[in-house]
């Protein structure tokens, strides 16, 4: 599930990096000149989004981390360390380095850098805090800014504002926004899976229907994705309550590289129905 946000996330981040750019930075004068690769060869990880920028007349580095919670593996403190450094090192410009956190609970004990200073030694290691929940929401949607749209539900609402009808006023924003109909349906579907994470499903189903997200490219890959896995778990779930586990486990690989999902329905059918495991793979190598 975490994949799905980033995978969401960094697609909102490819069609208005414009908006979002100037949003992190607080300042208009933000001009995106390139999407630059986010693989890090030195280092085990990789960023989230890097985008060669030109600030006020000055070319810089802007790297964004998307982060659904804390970082509990290593402090993002010290991941960023690796990431400013490894920047700074391969580009020579400056690097304006921020963390974008999502649930309402994360990113409060972030120190935003790490620093030291001892004798002749010196290093600091700054990076902006972005808590969603902290951004007044009222003022992001008055920005028309489309690329922002999807996180505004983990915003902060007006005050005293119930939290299913703020949902509704961010839905009644994007949709109402002059874009196409498949952006539309991308933004839509990007405060569905975000909205996620502190609503309700049920209350996402009612205020956002299906049919308002099916033009998303987006929603139709991760919803195929789903239904693919479902289908394969399904398969196996009804080979071992059949055979020997051994012989499942040996055909578990091939199955689970199969993308096309009409197959994959097809063995579902036929594994409910074969009489052994040898008619399973024959039809599985078919």
């Amino acid at each position: 599930m975490a994949q799905d946000y980033d995978n969401i996330g960094k697609k909102i981040w490819a069609d208005h990096a414009e908006d979002l750019s100037q949003f992190v930075l607080d300042t208009d004068n933000v001009e995106v000149l390139a999407d630059l690769g986010t693989e890090q060869q030195i280092i085990e990880r990789e960023t989230d989004i890097i985008k060669r920028i030109r600030i006020n007349g000055r070319e810089a580095i802007l790297h964004v981390e998307l982060q659904l919670r804390d970082s509990t593996d290593t402090p993002m403190w010290a991941r960023n360390t690796q990431y400013q450094g490894y920047l700074i090192g391969k580009y020579q410009m400056p690097v304006y380095s921020n963390v974008i956190y999502f649930h309402p609970n994360a990113g409060r004990n972030d120190p935003g850098g790490y620093t030291y200073s001892w004798s002749d030694y010196e290093h600091t290691n700054r990076y902006k805090v972005i808590r969603l929940i902290e951004i007044d929401g009222q003022a992001v949607l008055e920005m028309l800014a489309p690329g922002i749209l999807p996180f505004t539900p983990l915003m902060k609402p007006p005050t005293g504002m119930a939290p299913e009808r703020w949902l509704q006023e961010c839905i009644d924003a994007t949709r109402a926004v002059p874009v196409d109909q498949r952006t539309q349906a991308d933004l839509l579907y990007g405060i569905y899976l975000f909205g996620g994470i502190v609503y309700a499903s049920a209350l996402l189903d009612q205020l956002i229907q299906e049919g308002l997200m099916q033009e998303s490219k987006t929603y139709q890959y991760l919803r195929e994705k789903f239904l693919r896995e479902a289908t394969i778990e399904n398969t196996l779930a009804l080979l071992e309550d059949q055979f020997q586990a051994e012989a499942v486990n040996a055909l578990t690989p091939e199955l689970r590289s199969i993308n096309d999902l009409q197959k994959l329905k097809q063995l579902l059918v036929a594994a409910a129905r074969v009489q052994n495991i040898e008619t399973f793979e024959q039809m599985l190598h078919e």
